[in-house]
């Protein structure tokens, strides 16, 4: 249900100079894992001040870059040109004047192929980490990264598990797709909130939104 009431916005928060969008908010957006446009608009559009919580980044940070080194290694000793995280990095501008900043883990080339890894260790994978290579592959030839104007072929790599995604699964559906997302989220004035409670607990946002929901609605009634 849309929350329409009026807001006090924007809850003393630092305008940013340029919109921002990171990849894997988008993914999630596009993904239908996120749906609240007010949260995603905040994240766009404005400073956020991060809190604590218990997720460890520094064990996520160590896990991820073993089984990066490790695959990048499995790429080099069939002789693929591989670069690595930094050297990917990309800033895309759109339509909008919104700004996506990337950095895939990994763009891979050989004998004019080009492929683009993304390492996820931990969780099991979900529909949003697919979404989030398709993007890679999507703005990787139009900014013309390390010379590819072809879509690259997308990977997924879990647990020593590699799904592939083909350059076809770009489809014109999927970037209009993307673009609504990114309209949506850049539009002017302030986009409802459509709070929920799985969406809610894991929102950057919410311990600034005045909709957070804590508890699914409950009840019953003499008829059933």
């Amino acid at each position: 249900m849309t929350d329409q009431r009026p807001i006090n916005f924007p809850f003393g928060l630092d305008k940013r100079q340029q919109r921002y969008i990171h990849p894997s908010w988008l993914a999630k957006a596009v993904s239908g894992d996120r749906q609240c446009q007010l949260s995603l608009h905040l994240q766009a559009n404005y400073k956020i001040p991060k809190v604590d919580n218990s997720f460890d980044l520094e064990g996520y940070k160590l896990n991820h870059q073993t089984a990066l080194t490790r695959y990048a290694g499995l790429l080099k000793s069939e002789s693929y040109l591989v670069h690595a995280e930094g050297s990917n990095e990309f800033r895309y501008t759109t339509k909008t004047g919104a700004v996506i900043s990337a950095k895939p883990d990994l763009v891979a080339i050989r004998s004019g192929e080009a492929i683009v890894p993304e390492i996820k260790t931990g969780r099991e994978l979900k529909s949003c980490d697919i979404v989030q290579v398709k993007l890679y592959m999507a703005m990787i030839p139009a900014i013309g990264l390390h010379g590819i104007r072809e879509i690259p072929i997308g990977q997924l790599v879990h647990n020593d598990e590699v799904y592939e995604i083909a350059p076809s699964e770009v489809t014109t559906e999927f970037k209009q797709q993307v673009a609504d997302v990114v309209n949506g989220i850049t539009q002017p004035g302030v986009p409802p909130a459509t709070p929920s409670t799985l969406e809610c607990r894991y929102c950057p946002t919410q311990h600034l939104c005045p909709y957070k929901v804590d508890n699914v609605a409950q009840g019953s009634d003499d008829w059933l």
